[in-house]
Order: structure tokens, then C-alpha cells, then sequence
């Protein structure tokens, strides 16, 4: 199925926080060893099962928490057999859970170096981004090094400093292989490529956040977009449509796996980014 993106959750803020029922999502997996366990249609996290423990990517905000967890149990794990945590990127819909998750799990909890001091730095910008949102504070046990892949059982992943959305965003890949037939797939999440962050309305009011990440996001398209990505995974579920095809997955079938969505996904983020500065400067000039 080619690359498609869906519209974002109206209100999102106010219904994750007061209602995240009403978007609420079941379990389901999207690769060999790897499910969706937001327990919610608004942040994307995954759970990869590495056969000597758990790794989670990313936990959405705490006052979803309750819904994450449910969906690990309701998939036969044990979130106590977490034993990595894995944050893209220092934002609280990403991150925001995370002192909990860890707190339940005793596991390790990894982030880039840039998010750590950009969470030090500008706490509003980050976990503080809005006052309906109730996460802890926390400190990394880990810090990702591009060079040095946070291996776990039979799983190895590569995580890659790609900025822009943030300062130390951080992408994901790691291999995975078909119980069925031995074939062997790379998975890939992009830490984060929200147009949000990267114009100059923002970075007018920032902190941290210059101009020179919207330059490198849009330098890193060559780059990044030559991975070699068979199944793609969105941080966010509308930014590449994974949602439809919920409880499809078969070994035998494999419903994700397309290895052009990958720079297409990237490719349509970069469009975003441009088209958004050029509609803020349009309404500048009215």
C-alpha cells in the first residue's frame, strides 16, 4: 500500500488528558517482534519483544500511561520484563510517561545527550509544555551514541542523532526476521518530524530551537532517506497510516512492509516543513 498520511486528532490535548478513552486503541503488532502499545491513537509507541526481555519506544503521556500498560498485558507480555526504554525525543507526548514506565519497570531508560540539556534548558519547550499535562521529571540512565547500538536478546538498535523537530531527536532501526520463512526485514522509526517546531514563529519564542535545525532536516532527506527501511513506523499514527490496517498482521501476509514509504514518509515531511514557513510569511505580508 503506498505512503499515506491522515489528518491530525482535533483537540487532542484536552481529550488525552481529561478522556484519552474516547481515543483509545487495542494492541497489534506491525513486524516480527514488534507491536503498537500506545493504547491510543495519538503517539506511537512500540514494543519489541527481543526474547530475553522487552524494549519499549517512547510511552505518550502519563495520563495515558494506565492504557499503555493495559495494552502490554492484553498482548500476553509483562511490562515488568521491560528492560530497556528507549525516548526519541525530549517532548512530553513522547516522553511524558516515561519516569513512571521506569519507576513500574525497573528498566533502563536511554535519551540523546541534545534532549537531555534541551529538557534542562527549556522545561516549557518540553516536559512542561502544557500545564494539563502531569509528567515527572527524570534522569536518563544512558545516553545514545550513534556509534554504539543498545543491543538487548536477539534485537540490535541503531539509534541515529537525526535533529530538527528537536535537538537530539533520535531515529531507530533494527532487524527483524519472519518466523515463517527466514526472511529478514529492517524496521525504522524517524524520532520526530514535526513541522510544528521547525519554522520561524517558533524559534522566535525559543530557547534552544534555531533556524539551522529546519536547514539540517532538510539537508538529512538524502541522507536518512537512503536507509534501507522495509516497514516504516510513525511516532505519530497519522503521519504514515498504519491505523487501517489494525490486527491484519500475519506472518504469512505482512501488511507493513514497503520499502518505498520510507522516503516518501521523509520526502512529504520535508514538503511540510518548507510549505509551513512559506504560509507564515504569506500571512506576515497581508
Amino acid at each position: 500500500m503506498p505512503f499515506r498520511c491522515t489528518k491530525p486528532i482535533p483537540n487532542v490535548v484536552q481529550t488525552i488528558t481529561s478522556e484519552p478513552w474516547k481515543i483509545a486503541i487495542d494492541p497489534f503488532q506491525v513486524a516480527p517482534r514488534t507491536y503498537y502499545v500506545a493504547g491510543q491513537r495519538w503517539v506511537g509507541c512500540y514494543l519489541i519483544d527481543t526474547g530475553s526481555g522487552l524494549v519499549l519506544i517512547d510511552t505518550g503521556v502519563q495520563e495515558s500511561a494506565h492504557l499503555l500498560v493495559d495494552s502490554i498485558y492484553r498482548l500476553g507480555f509483562d511490562p515488568h520484563d521491560i528492560r530497556v526504554i528507549l525516548v526519541s525525543h525530549a517532548h512530553v507526548d513522547h516522553c511524558g510517561g516515561a519516569a513512571l514506565m521506569r519507576e513500574l519497570t525497573g528498566a533502563k531508560l536511554y535519551m540523546s545527550r541534545e534532549d537531555l540539556e534541551f529538557m534542562r534548558t527549556a522545561p516549557e519547550e518540553t516536559l512542561a509544555l502544557d500545564p494539563r499535562f502531569h509528567a515527572w521529571d527524570f534522569e536518563p540512565d544512558a545516553l545514545f551514541h550513534d556509534e554504539d547500538p543498545v543491543e538487548l536478546g536477539a534485537v540490535s538498535i541503531r539509534t541515529t542523532l537525526t535533529p530538527g523537530h528537536t535537538i537530539g531527536c533520535t531515529s531507530f532501526r533494527w532487524d527483524v526476521e519472519n518466523p515463517v520463512d527466514g526472511a529478514r526485514y529492517t524496521v525504522g522509526m524517524h524520532g520526530g518530524v514535526g513541522a510544528n517546531t521547525m519554522n520561524d514563529a517558533y524559534y522566535s519564542t525559543s530557547k534552544v530551537l534555531t533556524a539551522k535545525l529546519r536547514e539540517r532536516f532538510i539537508a538529512d532527506l538524502d541522507r536518512v532517506g537512503s536507509w534501507h527501511v522495509d516497514i516504516a513506523l510513525p511516532s505519530h499514527p497519522n503521519q504514515i497510516e498504519i491505523l487501517d490496517r489494525a490486527g491484519s498482521y500475519t506472518d504469512e501476509k505482512q501488511p507493513y512492509l514497503d520499502a518505498s514509504i520510507w522516503r516518501d514518509f521523509l520526502a512529504e515531511r520535508v514538503r511540510q516543513v518548507n510549505e509551513y514557513d512559506e504560509a507564515a510569511i504569506a500571512a506576515m505580508l497581508k
